[in-house]
């Protein structure tokens, strides 16, 4: 499915004369693949081999879009000052016998 959505489906579909004209080929695989795919000369079987996938792959049509320049600029925040309230908790209204335990009421300074 991934090979018909990202080439030339009219490519994928001579596969089978890849593997007939092989088949018919005297010598390995990457020999045939060189001998064919690497600039391959004029022969005797130059019809036939015309005919294998991605010899002449088809002109694909590329289209060149340019995107606007985008620029920005990260400004200096400003500052803010935060009024200290008074807290509700009063530590001297309370008894020391807290602190000799593990779990203690929060503190303000």
């Amino acid at each position: 499915m991934y090979a018909f959505a990202t080439t030339n489906t009219a490519e994928v579909l001579k596969v089978p004369m890849f593997v007939e004209h092989f088949m018919e080929y005297h010598g390995s695989f990457s020999e045939f693949v060189i001998e064919h795919y690497d600039n391959h000369k004029k022969d005797a079987d130059w019809d036939t081999d015309q005919k294998l996938p991605f010899i002449n792959p088809p002109i694909v049509l590329t289209l060149y879009a340019q995107l606007p320049e985008i620029s920005f600029e990260i400004k200096k925040p400003k500052e803010v000052t935060v009024s200290q309230k008074n807290s509700i908790y009063q530590e001297k209204d309370f008894s020391n016998l807290y602190l000799s335990r593990i779990f203690q009421p929060p503190r303000f300074s």
